[in-house]
């Protein structure tokens, strides 16, 4: 067959039956064979289920918290909802949304990409519907759902101010760690300053455990669990409990009498005191029983400038009254006229601390 006749055959049989394009095959070539693929799919429509209260958002049945914004939320939702084969190369999506109404999105959805050396491009709309709904532990905060009581009192004395709000801010740090983890039912719905001490409601065990834990921890004392039936679910006895710590007798920063010296409580345990003396802070310990006498707390002194020094007797100006008065400085505590020195005055006499 002469050289002329075997090109043309060539050329028919290599060009696409449907469309008469060139074929590297003889085939359908690429853009009619693109033209048979559904190349995307995409939901019409997407449910986003959120709390009105607290934000958070429903994810396969189950509640997590989000700080996410709206919009960004949206075009997450909106990517999610567009599927492209995975033959489809250099993929790209553009989403525009607009707002129907508060509960109401519209994602307008541009897809583009390169599929068997063919160019496409596509176009679909997502409806985005906002969904209120109350999430689990909002519905058990507003219902006054509790499962446990953190009972913070002292032993023999009632809790400094101080202590009551150290108390209340570890309970709190304690919450958004538990919270952070994905503990969202462990969660604080109230705190109470009673005339005894603190009373913090939980919605959990595990955060009145870990709250009861925590203080002890940081302050000292003990805690005791008292479990109190309530009923059953599923055959399954509930029971709230309360969590009684108790504060040791004396806390750091109490000043008191130790072998008829003054001292300072570093720590305690309810069992054990750790002081530093005054005014050397030569540091010792002894049995909580041996202490003699609280006098009262560092927090309680005020800083008095020293006027003179004659001898072992200084002169201090009350920052209060302004007037002056004069006092012994004890051996080892030095002080000079136009210093500042920390005093705590009871009803008998003045305590230099330095």
């Amino acid at each position: 067959m002469p050289k002329s006749s075997e090109f043309k055959r060539r050329i028919r049989e290599n060009i696409c039956p449907r469309c008469g394009s060139p074929s590297d095959d003889g085939g359908l070539c690429g853009a009619c064979r693109v033209a048979q693929l559904s190349w995307f799919s995409c939901q019409g429509r997407v449910v986003s289920i959120f709390c009105p209260s607290c934000g958070s958002r429903k994810e396969a049945g189950l509640w997590v918290d989000t700080d996410v914004p709206r919009e960004e939320l949206g075009y997450d939702l909106a990517r999610r909802a567009i599927h492209l084969i995975p033959e489809v190369s250099n993929p790209e999506v553009t989403i525009s949304i607009r707002d129907q109404s508060s509960n109401r999105s519209i994602a307008d959805c541009r897809m583009s990409g390169t599929l068997l050396g063919e160019p496409v491009e596509g176009y679909c709309q997502v409806e985005i519907l906002w969904q209120k709904e109350q999430c689990d532990r909002c519905s058990r905060m507003s219902g006054s759902y509790y499962e446990g009581v953190v009972q913070v009192r002292a032993t023999g004395r009632k809790p400094l101010p101080g202590e009551l709000r150290n108390a209340g801010r570890i309970a709190h740090e304690v919450e958004e760690t538990l919270i952070s983890s994905g503990e969202r039912l462990s969660f604080i719905s109230e705190i109470d300053e009673t005339q005894d001490g603190l009373d913090i409601t939980i919605g959990s065990q595990r955060i009145g455990q870990e709250i009861a834990m925590a203080i002890v921890r940081a302050m000292g004392g003990r805690y005791t669990t008292h479990p109190k039936l309530i009923g059953e679910r599923a055959g399954k006895r509930l029971y709230r409990i309360t969590y009684s710590v108790r504060l040791p007798k004396y806390t750091r920063g109490d000043i008191v009498m130790v072998h008829g010296r003054y001292a300072e409580v570093q720590s305690a345990d309810g069992r054990d005191v750790r002081f530093s003396e005054i005014p050397d802070g030569q540091q010792r310990s002894v049995p909580e029983n041996r202490i003699e006498a609280l006098i009262g707390n560092v927090q309680d002194a005020a800083e008095y400038l020293v006027t003179f020094l004659e001898g072992d007797t200084i002169g201090v100006l009350d920052p209060a009254t302004g007037e002056s008065t004069e006092c012994r400085i004890p051996p080892g505590l030095k002080a000079e006229p136009g210093d500042r020195i920390r005093i705590l005055r009871t009803a008998d006499e003045f305590i230099l601390l330095g």
